[in-house]
């Protein structure tokens, strides 16, 4: 997670604290909180005494308030409030006989290798299970981009699995894409957009190489119809807004609500 959307859970926090008190908000419902919002947002942590960070996802909670880190094979310990990695933990024998490494470690590379090109300064963390001959690998992608100058701030969160028998020619691969835009100077306006995707892949490449080239595909479609969706805004929405402000650069009069409906119904017809 980007410093600016981190600075903002924080205040969060203290303003939640400053409304409730103490006794609503206690340390543990706070954490307990805070552990949603860092899971949701696949926030990303920096692993104590490692040069490398990781996503904490729905997909890699413990159950007791820690993550796994699926590549060290160990658990994290999360101070949520502050958004840090404390210090980190083995794993119970239980938890690491879960663990599937080998098309693990090649959906994580093959995955990273993507990113690398396609996303920058991304963080990737892929997850491996096994149960019978089944093999499941989740494969979770985030990514925060900010300007302060400028007032802006992007966050792009997604997750793909993919199911296999062991030995398989194909599998299924199921993935969700989320985008969030966030500009800020004088005002506050978000555009919050996603979706889902699925298909039945051929290991054509090798599971790795062909889930990283099928998932590429499509986070590049969703990518198009992005800017598509930008293109429309700014040539007629966002257009006919600004036809609506004076060239003395005097800022709209909100209050008058006569002027607002005649605004509105406007856009509405355009």
């Amino acid at each position: 997670m980007c410093p600016v959307v981190r600075c903002q859970t924080q205040k969060v926090v203290d303003d939640v604290k400053t409304l409730c008190g103490g006794q609503i908000a206690d340390a543990d419902t706070v954490d307990a909180m805070v552990s949603k919002v860092n899971s949701a947002g696949f926030l990303a942590v920096a692993v104590p005494g490692e040069n490398r960070q990781v996503l904490l996802t729905p997909f890699g909670d413990l159950g007791d308030g820690t993550f796994l880190d699926p590549k060290g094979q160990q658990k994290l310990i999360i101070d949520h409030v502050k958004q840090v990695c404390k210090r980190t933990d083995a794993l119970s024998p239980a938890q690491s006989a879960a663990l599937e490494t080998k098309y693990r470690n090649e959906v994580d590379l093959a995955m990273s290798l993507y990113a690398a090109d396609k996303l920058p300064d991304a963080v990737v963390t892929t997850y491996g299970s096994k149960s019978g001959s089944t093999v499941k690998i989740t494969c979770c992608i985030g990514r925060c981009s900010l300007n302060l100058s400028n007032y802006w701030a992007g966050l792009w969160r997604s997750h793909w699995v993919l199911e296999f028998a062991e030995g398989a020619k194909s599998g299924k691969l199921s993935g969700t894409v989320r985008s969030n835009v966030h500009y800020f100077e004088d005002g506050n306006v978000q555009l919050d957009d996603g979706t889902k995707f699925a298909c039945e892949l051929k290991f054509s490449k090798g599971v790795g190489e062909s889930m990283a080239a099928q998932v590429m595909e499509y986070e590049m479609e969703f990518n198009a119809g992005m800017e598509d969706i930008y293109v429309s805004m700014s040539e007629q929405v966002l257009q006919g807004l600004r036809r609506r402000l004076p060239v003395t650069r005097v800022k709209f009069d909100w209050d008058n609500k006569a002027s607002v409906h005649k605004l509105a119904g406007e856009l509405r017809n355009s």
